[in-house]
């Protein structure tokens, strides 16, 4: 189910890319309508999947943002990364420090397949 949570209450777990932000900013801006959820870590609110997302929604000054919550145990978790060891445990501490794993680092695996939406923007504000 879809929730519509508050992007400023949300927290990072990887770093992104501005010019990928900058990209998504103007194809949302364009389409008038959000097509596609950020999957939430239940208890933390963390952003396991939708880093760039969750920028756009700040960006646009958004006041929700769609949403799918999981509890990490119900997710797969794994590094793009050789040099860099990703843990649900790792994730979870590093985010609530601030210490942030880098840009394309933390991947997901979800139970579910994930919707196609089409919220307008309007519903967002």
């Amino acid at each position: 189910m879809v929730s519509l949570i508050d992007p400023k209450t949300l927290l990072h777990i990887e770093g992104f890319s501005a010019k990928r932000v900058a990209w998504l900013k103007n194809k949302v801006l364009s389409e008038g309508v959000w097509t596609k959820p950020l999957c939430i870590e239940r208890d933390h609110r963390l952003v396991m999947d939708g880093q760039h997302r969750m920028e756009v929604a700040l960006a646009l000054g958004l006041s929700a943002v769609p949403c799918l919550l999981f509890d990490y145990h119900d997710v797969d978790v794994w590094s793009l990364r050789h040099t860099e060891e990703v843990t649900r445990e790792l994730v979870i501490q590093r985010s609530l420090e601030g210490n942030i794993y880098p840009y394309k680092t933390a991947k997901h695996g979800f139970p579910i397949e994930m919707p196609v939406l089409d919220i307008p923007l309007e519903r967002l504000r």
